[in-house]
């Protein structure tokens, strides 16, 4: 695939310059060796006549340009290898538009699959172009939509392997799927719980494995407290703050009941959202909804007895369901969307990974630790 063409450039990039690296040295050790060599060979040799002298100087002016000539040798042709490496590099990006690809196979009308695979992130499509890891709500809309406005498509296939994510990016994908006019089949891959199955809930059939691990219906937040390591190792964190709960949830001040309470309120607020979104996507009562929102996980064939999914299967047979739904007689075409960096992301996202400094790796770190997000996720033990 290109995305993968992609990556092979940066590596060969990274070898050829290391390599330019090498020849270099290589250059440089080869002309001190025969700068020694030639003094200890003027040392040991006198000519006594004109014509020796200058056979002498014409040798060495031989010795000089080879020397010369090794060294830029050595310094351009890797150097000349990696500017046409990027050339050709930039040549390819730029004969396609950055964004996603439409992959199909097959002849006629179409499913399209859509996939949500990772952690669910919250984010737009036009700045995660590049490799980003996990599924960010902006790619996955951007990929419902086009599946949507496409009108070889006749239904959609998403296909879920995710423990959820973020409340707002989970909110964004569920929000969007009930705009569709184009029939929806969720198949639940390996995992498709807490955000993996709220994304699910609105679609028109759900189909998991026996063994999915899926539901996990409610929120968290997680909090973590230092107060007491920077106490044992002598360290003083002060907050100066505008308000007590400015700094709610601090890394560095243990959380009152008060501050607890406003957590709780915002877990709860979440949680009754999902519930809701349970009970009409699955045509439940909402107290109905409320019994399998205990937290807990279930396994594919749990779910078909509770009601959270309708049928026990594999991906194929969520392609056959929508293609049944969707009107399509025979086997479908398949289309995928795949995305692509442009080529100056590509390497904007090279360049900012080598640039960023041990300690703004860390501070990235510490920041996505100590920051409170409400997640629809399924947090394994």
């Amino acid at each position: 695939m290109l995305l993968r063409n992609e990556v092979e450039i940066i590596a060969q990039t990274e070898f050829l310059t290391r390599k330019v690296c090498r020849y270099l040295a290589a250059a440089h050790t080869r002309a001190k060796l025969v700068h020694q060599m030639n003094a200890e060979q003027n040392r040991q040799t006198q000519f006594a006549t004109t014509t020796a002298g200058q056979a002498g100087r014409g040798g060495n002016g031989r010795t000089a340009l080879w020397v010369m000539a090794s060294i830029t040798l050595g310094f351009f042709l890797p150097v000349c290898a990696c500017a046409m490496l990027l050339i050709a590099g930039a040549g390819s990006l730029s004969l396609m538009s950055p964004g996603a690809l439409r992959i199909s196979s097959g002849t006629g009308d179409a499913v399209a699959i859509v996939r949500v695979e990772g952690t669910i992130t919250t984010g737009d499509a036009a700045n995660n172009s590049s490799t980003v890891s996990g599924a960010v709500s902006g790619v996955v809309i951007d990929d419902l939509r086009r599946a949507n406005e496409d009108d070889a498509v006749k239904a959609i296939v998403l296909r879920v392997n995710s423990p959820g994510g973020a409340v707002t990016g989970s909110a964004e994908i569920h929000d969007f799927m009930r705009e569709l006019d184009k029939p929806i089949v969720a198949s639940l891959s390996e995992l498709a719980a807490s955000g993996g199955y709220y994304i699910s809930a609105p679609t028109d059939y759900i189909i998991a494995r026996p063994d999915t691990l899926t539901g996990s219906i409610g929120v968290i937040i997680q909090l973590v407290n230092a107060a007491e390591l920077i106490e044992e190792l002598g360290v003083s964190v002060n907050l100066i703050t505008s308000a007590d709960n400015k700094a709610l949830g601090s890394l560095w001040q243990t959380l009152t009941p008060e501050q607890a309470a406003i957590f709780q309120g915002l877990v709860d607020e979440s949680f009754n959202e999902f519930v809701q979104v349970v009970a009409t996507g699955r045509n439940m009562t909402r107290d109905e909804a409320l019994a399998l929102a205990d937290g807990r996980i279930y396994s594919g064939r749990q779910a078909l007895d509770n009601g959270l999914v309708d049928a026990l299967g594999n991906l194929q047979d969520a392609i056959d369901k929508a293609a049944e739904l969707g009107g399509i007689s025979g086997a479908p075409r398949i289309v995928e969307y795949e995305r692509t960096p442009s080529f100056s992301q590509l390497l904007f996202g090279f360049s900012s990974r080598l640039l960023q400094s041990e300690p703004e790796r860390i501070r990235e770190s510490l920041n996505a630790l100590t920051t409170p997000v409400l997640e629809y996720r399924y947090v394994a033990p």
